[in-house]
């Protein structure tokens, strides 16, 4: 029942009334008529009987047999009456008609009735009156001696005379009892039909509105939220269909409402994973895409294209200078110049950082040069100003042309940035066409092959960390020994190729992940080996991870694994990450930092002071140490603005507790200048120079730390770059 349709349920609820009152009431009718019949036919036969045996009294008394006959002849004339007997008191009969089917005198002799199976018998006895009262008749032949005679004497003087019997035939009152029965299965058939069509128009004046709103709700989850129901019910239902059509109204129109956003998100969505969001040029994924499809029609032969790759020549002055807020401006006007000179059929895309690319389209070499050497000159004369500071800025620009020989998108793209690259070398400013033919391209390009010598040093075990202390720069409570560890890597020859060479590279091909995760495994590796070989307790241990590391979620968990394989406690090692990796994806970085606090390591933000957001970094991403920038460190004996910050950073590093390292100490007046400032603690050349971290392990794992004063805690001393003692304040 519970899987039956509303429809069934209604109906049987309403059906199930219908037929019991039905059935009872019928069965009533029949039961009661079918007692009537019975009731009624033997009334009519006691009272025959009762009626013939006064009657008879006196033909029996005075044995007037005539008389007898006559009153047993019209006693026949009763409905259903087959029999009619009188006798006297011992049995004998006195007067009959018809057959009667009593079975012997004795049954007569019954007071009451006797049913057989077909007939009805009724017997009564005829009482003697009154003997005072009787007369008896001299042509009778009636004797005194007579009552006597007649029978025995029952109570207060009445006697048995005789007894009169009555039987009536029951086949009438069985063809009456069958009628009735009909008409009782009549009257019911007749009251369960008007019942079931009672019944199966309030299921359906029930069930219909319902089964609608069920379609109708059923049809709106399958996402038609047009439909509607019609308004036709009263009462409860008319209130369901009011308020599902309501609802529906309102849940059709926040779909459209909220379609309508989502096709807005969509296409911001779709715009923003095409187009850069700094300066709205399509990005580098669009752009290939664009040279993939103008390089498969140049294939074709449908017709000539060309390429042009530009890098800002001094965008890394204003950067450094003014911040990354100046450099993103610088970048945004440049857009603005580039692209008021390229066609409106071709395509200016920012491929990433000072990188541009244009795909002239349908256009042969000549007009490429003329549109390349149009977009040099008007970035040659253009003038970048940054508050009081004016810079003059240029662009390399690498061409390349697609033609049917061209060969693969990463060829072409290879091909431009080949040439760029020495348009660059060449004195920068210039325009440097690609050919197959070019010798000396061929020879810069193949050594400039990076990703490929980069693997090859990596496989070959080519990577080298070296280590340079940090050191205190005023009397001050030290923390033991911290040194910071930096990337080198030695060519085919066993030359060291500093980072600034190859790392760029690194971060071009995506390589950095692997690199940062070597650095990783080795240097947990050398704290382990100086910790098993030192009594020094206080130590800290710092390497920088690039940007794509820390975009990467699998780089905390291989932290994890390391400093677990190698049992390093989690407060030894200190990563580095700078201000332009941080900002490049700030929730990311984010999330890196709060996992590695989690862990226990420390975190240092290195390149402190080289954008406009670098106090605000410190709210976000709290530092363990911050590394001031070397481009400030190094001209604090000469401008009062580097002066200015270096005394704000020191300020507020002491305020939240951090502490505040200066980079680039190559002088001895910036380091004089630094410890006026008030630096706690200064790496750079002049102080030492960095070595291969094996051999810093074995020259300091058995020196004590720097020396304290037991009293103070303050440091005495340190060993400078050339070996002589510095000691603080002298």
């Amino acid at each position: 029942m519970n899987g039956w349709r509303i429809r069934y349920r209604l109906l049987l609820l309403a059906l199930a009334p219908v037929v019991v009152v039905a059935l009872a009431l019928d069965a009533y009718f029949v039961v009661s008529g079918l007692g009537a019949l019975n009731a009624e036919l033997r009334g009519r036969g006691l009272a025959t009987v009762r009626y013939l045996a006064p009657a008879a009294e006196y033909g029996v008394i005075a044995g007037n047999r005539a008389s007898l006959q006559t009153i047993v002849q019209a006693a026949m004339s009763e409905p259903d009456a087959q029999a009619v007997l009188i006798t006297d008191a011992a049995g004998h009969t006195l007067a009959v008609s018809g057959r009667r089917r009593a079975v012997g005198s004795e049954t007569i002799q019954i007071d009451g009735v006797i049913e057989g199976e077909q007939w009805l018998g009724f017997s009564a006895p005829i009482w003697r009156s009154g003997l005072d009262a009787i007369e008896f008749d001299d042509l009778l032949g009636a004797s005194p001696e007579a009552p006597a005679a007649v029978g025995e004497a029952g109570a207060a003087g009445r006697a048995i005379v005789g007894r009169v019997y009555v039987e009536l035939a029951t086949v009438a009152l069985q063809e009456r009892r069958r009628r009735l029965l009909l008409t009782g299965l009549a009257i019911l058939l007749a009251g369960l039909l008007g019942g079931a069509a009672l019944a199966l128009r309030i299921a359906r004046g029930v069930s219909r509105p319902v089964m609608k709103l069920a379609d109708a709700v059923e049809a709106m989850a399958a996402g038609e939220l047009h439909v509607r129901v019609d308004e036709a019910s009263s009462g409860e239902l008319a209130v369901l269909e009011k308020g599902f059509n309501q609802m529906a109204t309102k849940l059709e129109d926040a779909h459209l409402t909220l379609q309508d956003r989502i096709d807005d998100a969509t296409a911001q969505l779709a715009h923003q994973a095409r187009h850069d969001s700094l300066t709205g040029l399509v990005n580098r994924r669009e752009f290939e895409v664009r040279v993939e499809r103008a390089l498969a029609r140049a294939k074709a032969g449908d017709a000539e294209h060309a390429m042009c790759y530009l890098d800002l020549d001094q965008f890394k002055i204003v950067n450094d200078s003014c911040g990354h807020a100046a450099g993103d401006e610088l970048l945004r006007q440049i857009t603005h110049l580039l692209q008021t000179r390229v066609r409106g059929r071709d395509t200016l895309a920012r491929l990433g950082g000072d990188e541009f690319g244009v795909l002239l389209e349908d256009c042969h070499l000549d007009d490429a040069l003329r549109i390349a050497e149009g977009l040099r000159r008007m970035v040659e004369d253009f003038r970048f100003s940054w508050r009081d500071r004016v810079f003059v800025v240029g662009v390399s620009i690498g061409l390349v042309l697609l033609t049917q020989e061209s060969k693969s998108l990463a060829e072409v793209l290879s091909a431009a940035d080949q040439a760029c690259y020495a348009a660059k070398e060449k004195g920068r400013n210039r325009i440097q066409l690609f050919q197959p033919g070019d010798r000396e391209l061929v020879e810069r390009r193949g050594d400039m092959n990076w990703a490929t010598r980069i693997a090859q040093a990596i496989e070959e075990s080519r990577l080298l960390l070296y280590a340079q202390p940090v050191v205190p720069l005023n009397p001050a409570t030290t923390d033991g020994r911290h040194v910071e560890l930096l990337l080198r890597m030695l060519d085919e020859r066993g030359n060291i190729i500093p980072p600034r060479a190859f790392l760029p590279a690194a971060e071009r091909y995506d390589l950095m992940p692997v690199i940062d995760r070597w650095v990783v495994a080795t240097a947990c590796a050398g704290i382990r080996r100086f910790l098993d070989n030192s009594a020094c307790r206080r130590f800290v241990c710092a390497l920088n991870l690039s940007a794509q590391s820390v975009d990467k979620a699998a780089m905390l968990p291989w932290i994890v694994e390391q400093l677990e394989a190698h049992r390093v406690p989690p407060e030894y090692l200190c990563i580095e990450i700078s201000e332009a990796a941080a900002s490049l994806n700030f929730a990311a970085t984010m999330d890196f930092v709060r996992g590695l606090k989690a862990l226990g390591c420390r975190f240092a933000l290195d390149g402190f002071g080289s954008g406009l957001a670098s106090f605000s970094y410190l709210k976000n991403l709290p530092p363990d140490f911050i590394k001031v920038d070397g481009s400030i460190v190094r001209e604090i004996g000469e401008s009062r603005l580097s002066q200015t910050l270096v005394r704000a950073i020191h300020e507020i590093a002491t305020d939240m507790g951090v502490r505040a390292v200066a980079e680039s100490i190559d002088t001895p007046q910036v380091f004089n200048a630094l410890r006026a400032q008030g630096i706690a603690y200064g790496q750079g050349n002049w102080l030492e120079r960095p070595r291969p971290f094996g051999e810093w392990i074995e020259q300091n794992a058995c020196c004590p730390d720097p020396k304290v004063d037991g009293d103070a805690g303050q440091v005495l001393a340190f060993r400078g770059r050339k070996g002589e003692v510095l000691i603080p304040g002298a």
